[in-house]
């Protein structure tokens, strides 16, 4: 090789190591870019599926509470156990619901519900906790963002508002709306290479209404409000529909099919996803595809279509001939690993005609892990000390007919971690009528073989449903009908039919699917084809009339529709004197709309079209406002459609 080749073949190598090294650079940053994004995307899923909901609740009206806490040093007081609240508290709501009292007669019982979201050190990583106490049950808490950045003097952040992570802010130069205009910003750093696309720092907005990932100023006033907002009605609900070999077919055809449809239906164009679990010996959701949850969006015409169509296959779709309590809740609450769900029910809705008389350990298809409840060694419950000749149901029997105590106590353990949820109960049939059940209840013999079980005792099925329910002897409160309809939905919480009655169970299955929606009026805005408008539309509630025409509602009230956020809903609170509200609807801000005509508006009630009373015209547009009837029994729905 000659000299001038020589060098020639260095400065070549030269340069090739610096072609590889920055290719090998560039890899490096893009899969950390890429990580960090996916990181990102994580942690924004995860906020989302808790705080919107938890700002939508809050009532910043109520001035008996503070509704909205940031002082770093609050506590959600409650029965906090085992959880650590040492560290800092980055903000807290609360809020109070009302049950009916003990007796008729007596006086509603207040809840108070408090939530934080607290920022802590956990070994090595700095994490935000949800922590919910509910009244005096024991406090809750799980892990909504991990890895966040520590703060900036790790030995003094207990005492400082963690707002490097977690801000509220609220616009200050208008203090009218500095209660009712808060938003929540989160920083997030998914440990990519540069803030934003980079997959490293990221800010989330987050408001009652949802999320958003641009920035909105503080003092901005069109800042979505609690006001603006907040809807009773919404969020996931779980229907779980006893299939059991004790349902006559005739019964199911005729009467559980058509009060599921109704059930399904009564949420049709509202911000509610619903998933339906049938079960049996096991559970199993209802929809196409193996995903282990099927939640429907209920304003997607096809999808509500293509469900209340696969409801008529339910005495096809039986999944056994027993009763297994425990599967359907499981599915609603958990994933199929065991941990809890990401998208939990804010509603769980149960329909059966009995008492439980097998479990999932008792059944294969129920998946596993199925001994998630109790710590230490796991021992079967009737296989403790007792008489087994009083026994009528042990475990490993191949024919298990009346009831299962390990069966019961499995599913009161799996709702103890999850008494947040709001339960209704539909108890229909004559099974539930029996006195002969054998109740045997000493949960210390779930460890300890020698353990007594207690004495049997002779129970109605009914009971043992209603102690499921109310966590007690006693506490459910009894929907009480009248004229075929039930007039408590908004407080009843168990639904009791001797036997299987088609308008009967049709009834009790719209009152426990209306309890938050009823009296409420959703609006949307669509194309011709279905598809959400992306552009935001404005839309105006300024007056309200009882059935005798007098005025009732002055305050003006918007909701605003867009792609982001495809639903606007309007509360009203209808007395039980009172038939019906004729509520005006009046689009604004049209000036922002040139690109769009209007089509026209088409309301319903559930599945049944709505014809507007009225339709008002704006002044100097295409477009026509409308008076819409709502009854405190239904939710109305109403659409524009627009074209481009």
């Amino acid at each position: 090789m000659t000299l001038p080749e020589l060098l020639i073949v260095i400065t070549m190598m030269g340069v090739l190591s610096a072609v590889i090294g920055t290719a090998i650079v560039t890899t490096f940053r893009v899969s950390r870019s890429t990580e960090g994004r996916v990181n990102v995307a994580r942690a924004e899923q995860n906020i989302d599926v808790w705080l919107p909901a938890d700002l939508a609740s809050t009532d910043v009206t109520d001035l008996t509470l503070p509704a909205v806490d940031t002082s770093p040093t609050a506590t959600p007081c409650g029965n906090c156990g085992s959880i650590d609240l040492s560290g800092s508290n980055a903000l807290q709501l609360a809020w109070t619901t009302q049950i009916a009292g003990a007796s008729a007669g007596d006086a509603p019982i207040e809840i108070v519900t408090r939530v934080q979201y607290q920022y802590i050190r956990v070994g090595d990583e700095w994490q935000i906790q949800r922590i919910e106490c509910v009244g005096s049950e024991p406090c809750r808490m799980n892990v909504v963002l991990h890895d966040l950045d520590g703060p900036p003097d790790p030995s003094a952040y207990a005492d400082v508002a963690p707002t490097w992570v977690f801000d509220v802010a609220a616009p200050d130069s208008n203090p009218d709306l500095s209660d009712t205009a808060r938003r929540v910003v989160v920083t997030i750093n998914g440990g990519g290479e540069s803030a934003g696309a980079g997959g490293g720092e990221n800010t989330v907005s987050l408001t009652a209404g949802g999320r958003t990932t641009d920035e909105i100023a503080a003092d901005d006033f069109i800042v979505p409000s609690f006001v603006r907002a907040r809807s009773r009605c919404g969020g996931p609900i779980s229907l779980l529909v006893d299939t059991s070999g004790s349902i006559p077919t005739n019964d199911l055809n005729n009467v559980v099919e058509p009060g599921v449809q109704a059930f399904i239906n009564a949420f049709r164009d509202t911000p509610t996803q619903i998933q339906v679990i049938e079960f049996g010996d096991h559970a199993r959701p209802m929809g196409p595809g193996n995903d282990w949850h099927k939640y429907v969006d209920m304003t997607d015409e096809a999808a509500v279509d293509a469900l209340v169509a696969e409801v008529t296959k339910l005495s096809d779709r039986r999944a056994g001939a027993r009763t297994n309590w425990e599967d359907p809740f499981f599915r609603a609450l958990k994933n199929a690993d065991g941990t809890a769900a990401l998208q939990a029910s804010n509603r769980i809705v149960f329909f059966t005609d009995g008492v439980p008389t097998v479990h999932r350990r008792m059944d294969p298809e129920s998946g596993k892990p199925a001994d998630q409840f109790y710590t230490g060694t796991q021992v079967d419950y009737n296989a403790g000390k007792y008489d087994p000749s009083k026994w009528t149901a042990i475990y490993n029997q191949t024919a298990v007919t009346k009831f299962n105590q390990e069966s019961f106590d499995r599913t009161d353990a799996l709702l103890d971690a999850n008494r947040g949820i709001d339960l209704i109960f539909v108890g229909v049939g004559n099974g539930l009528q029996s006195v002969d059940r054998k109740w045997i209840q000493n949960r210390q013999a779930y460890t300890d073989p020698s353990a007594d079980p207690a004495p049997v005792v002779n129970r109605a099925g009914k009971d043992i449903l209603t102690e499921l329910l109310a966590n007690a002897p006693s506490g459910q409160v009894p929907a009480v009908q009248s004229g075929g309809e039930y007039t408590n939905a908004e407080v009843a919480n168990y639904y009791e039919q001797s036997n299987f009655n088609a308008a009967n169970f049709a009834a009790a299955m719209r009152a426990a699917a209306l309890k938050d929606c009823g009296g409420t009026l959703t609006l949307q805005t669509r194309l011709a084809d279905g598809t959400p408008v992306s552009d935001e539309f404005v839309y105006e509630n300024s007056e309200f009339r009882d059935d005798d025409g007098v005025v009732i509602g002055s305050e003006v009230r918007r909701v605003t529709t867009s792609s982001t956020f495809k639903t606007g809903t309007f509360d009203f609170e209808i007395p039980s004197d009172t038939e019906y509200f004729d509520v005006d609807i009046v689009p604004q801000e049209l000036q922002t709309q040139a690109g769009y005509t209007p089509v026209g508006w088409s309301c319903r009630a559930g599945a049944d079209p709505r014809v507007p009373e009225a339709v008002i015209d704006v002044p100097d547009s295409a477009y026509d406002g409308i008076t819409v009837r709502v009854r405190p029994n239904e939710a109305v729905s109403c659409i524009l459609e627009v074209t481009t």
